[in-house]
Formats: C-alpha cells, structure tokens, sequence
C-alpha cells in the first residue's frame, strides 16, 4: 500500500475539493472549533485562503494536494507548530493554541494530508510523506527556528521531520510518540495485538474500532453516553479522517522504525508522556528521551494518552518554560 505511485494531479484535486466541500458544509462541533483556532496573520505568499475551514489557510504540498493550516498569532516570541496524532484533526490541540497566544506565540496547527480538512487523495501516506508535507507548510509560510510538537503518531512524524528535513525546527517537543517503534518494550506483545485488531477493525467497522479507542484515549473523560467532549472526539476520527489515510496511519505505527532517527536529531527536545497511558505505554518515552541528545523526559502523573487535555494546565506550562 505505502509502495503506490502518485495519483494523477487532476483526479487527485477533484476528489480533494469534494471532501472538502462535504467537510465545510457540516455544522458540527468540530467545524465550529475550527474557527477558533482559524485566526491569526495572512499567509504568506504560496498560501491561499479557501473554503476548507474557517479560517483556514489552504497550502500546497504536492501537485494537487493542500493540506488545512490553522494559525492563531498572538506576537512575536516565537512560533509553535503542532501535528495532532491518528487518526486527529489539528481541532485537538485548540486550548493549547489559545494559552501561547495568550502568551504572545504564534501557534500554528496542521492537518495531516488524509485528515482535518486537508485533501485525501488517493495514494501514498507515510511518515516520509508527511514529513516533507511540514517542510512545505514551514516553507510557504516562511518559518524558521520552530517549536515543532508532536502527539502520538504525530511525534513519530514530527520526530521523522526533525531527523530529515529540520533544518527550520530549533526545539522538539514529543508528547506521547509512538516512537522508536509503537511495537516495543516489555508490552510489546500486547501492542503487536492491538494494532492488529485496529488494523482488522478498520476493514470492517471503523465506528466501532474507533469507539473502542475513545475508551482508553484519556483520563478525563470517560463516558461517550453523555460527555459531549467524546463525540466531539469521535467525530474527528470518523468524519473528519479518510479511510486509507488512517489504514494507512495504522501501517505505519506497525512496520517503522525510527530509532535511527533518534540521533540524528540536533536540537533541544522534551519528551512528555503520561506514566499511565494505555495506549503507548511509559517505555517509550524513556527510550526517547535517552536515544535523543540533549532530551529530557517530563512525567504526567494522572494523564492517559490525552496528556495535553488529561493534564492540560501542566502541559501548557511545561511547554512554555521550554520555548521561553
């Protein structure tokens, strides 16, 4: 599957700017978070303002391809840019962008190509993909020396970029990665099973794999019935993720294996991860924070996955002593 060659520039454009269309007519809690993250400077040349969210900033990242960019620029300080974790749109992290700029940072939100209001095109999605999909958002936007911070198979991604294509990064933050591999360390087996059962679960019944997910996603909120938080949360999974983009999000946590690319990351890194997350267990943060130079590991003692909402006040404050 990650071995395809690109589609063809028209049809992919197409069925982007039909996804697009269905994703910017829905009314839904996500469309209208969204907009609060949506506001900030104009983007620079080589960006375009379009109808893929409000607020949104349309960038091209390959022949037919834009990927949704929100951008809440609160000053000068500096600029945070956030890669949301599968199968999540950038909608996510909307409390951590309000608490930089509140700050005086620029933080900048990225909807990986399959997911968000980005265009899902038919065709390849690996880490290398999405990658370079940051290099050409960083470009177009003309930033340089970045805060770039990573959740979940975003950490694996962001520590991808940091590793091969960082030379606009000068600070990495990894919060709950799946990385060096999402297979690995003492509950590797039962890691290897879950993966698998997603895998299958999502070739079958994606709404009740990803229901099945919400369960172990955070510490805060537990009770889908009733907790409007967890739809919202749903929604993003189901409506606002394409299905080979998250198969294939789901091939990659399986199969790569970054830990090459752990020392070749030159800059200064925090690994956050919750001691009981039960979805990438403990073990992977210390193999990062002692793989990567000039890492070191921060602990959230109540968080699950979810540390930037789980334990959110912790997170913004670690974060900002860390980009001050």
């Amino acid at each position: 599957m990650n071995q395809q060659s690109e589609p063809d520039e028209n049809a992919a454009g197409r069925r982007g700017a039909s996804r697009r269309a269905v994703l910017s007519a829905g009314t839904g809690a996500a469309l209208t978070a969204a907009a609060v993250a949506g506001t900030g400077a104009s983007p620079a040349e080589g960006a375009s303002r379009t109808s893929g969210g409000p607020g949104g900033t349309r960038i091209p990242v390959a022949p037919g391809v834009e990927v949704n960019v929100s951008d809440l620029n609160g000053g000068r300080r500096g600029t945070v840019v956030f890669v949301p974790g599968w199968p999540l749109a950038s909608t996510t992290f909307e409390y951590n962008y309000l608490f930089l700029a509140d700050h005086g940072y620029r933080a900048i939100g990225l909807d990986l190509r399959g997911f968000g209001l980005s265009d899902a095109p038919y065709g390849p999605y690996t880490y290398d993909v999405w990658a370079r999909d940051i290099l050409k958002v960083l470009e177009a936007l003309s930033l340089r020396d970045v805060t770039l911070v990573g959740h979940s198979m975003g950490g694996a991604i962001a520590l991808r970029h940091a590793a091969r294509f960082g030379s606009r990064v000068g600070k990495l933050v990894l919060a709950e990665a799946s990385a060096p591999r999402y297979v690995y360390g003492p509950k590797s087996a039962d890691l290897a099973a879950g993966i698998a059962g997603l895998i299958s679960g999502y070739a079958t019944d994606r709404a009740a794999t990803i229901r099945g997910l919400t369960a172990n996603f955070f510490s805060t909120h537990t009770d889908i019935a009733s907790d409007p938080f967890l739809q919202f949360f749903e929604r993003q999974c189901l409506d606002q993720a394409s299905l080979q983009a998250s198969r294939a999000g789901l091939i990659a946590l399986r199969d790569d294996d970054l830990t090459p690319d752990m020392a070749r990351v030159r800059v200064p890194t925090r690994v956050f991860h919750a001691i009981n997350d039960k979805i990438v267990p403990l073990d992977h943060g210390r193999a990062l924070a002692a793989g990567i130079r000039d890492a070191r590991l921060v602990t959230f003692d109540t968080a699950g996955h979810a540390v930037y909402v789980d334990e959110r006040e912790k997170f913004n404050a670690e974060l900002l002593e860390f980009i001050r």
